[in-house]
């Protein structure tokens, strides 16, 4: 599956905490974003964040980093999405970029009322073919279909 470039922006002192570097709350607000836009791309309707595994704060995020967020769809489920979030900076001192954070971002597709809905009846239609396959094998299998 291709990663997908779902958010970029700069490091600001607003944003850092009393150490010098970024508050975890702050990155883990902009990979849900991230990952929130990827999910709009797949599902028409709504769908909500319910649960971030699997996260590694690999380096500090230091005042005027430049970050950008990559996605992959990590697997999809009869209801759910998996968002693979890899947040990467550039460094001013070096200009190279590195990932320092990533995790697992998991949604849920529901509807009006907030009940979960399979990921079938909303799946675009513009979706790639690899998408749909991993889509319609989630909907007949209890668990996580991986890519």
């Amino acid at each position: 599956m291709e990663k997908i470039l779902a958010l970029r922006g700069r490091v600001y002192p607003t944003d850092l905490n009393h150490m010098g570097g970024v508050f975890g709350g702050w990155i883990m607000g902009k990979m849900d974003k991230a990952a929130s836009i990827t999910v709009e791309g797949l599902v028409i309707g709504q769908a909500a964040t319910v649960f971030v595994t699997d996260l590694h704060f690999k380096e500090p995020v230091k005042n005027g980093d430049i970050f950008t967020i990559y996605t992959t769809i990590d697997s999809i489920g009869r209801t759910s999405l998996r968002i693979h979030v890899d947040f990467h900076v550039r460094r001013r001192e070096t200009n190279c970029e590195c990932s320092v954070v990533d995790a697992i971002f998991t949604f849920v597709t529901v509807d009006e009322a907030h009940n979960k809905i399979p990921v079938l009846e909303v799946l675009r239609h513009d979706v790639e073919d690899e998408v749909r396959v991993m889509a319609q094998e989630g909907a007949n299998n209890p668990r996580y279909v991986k890519k």
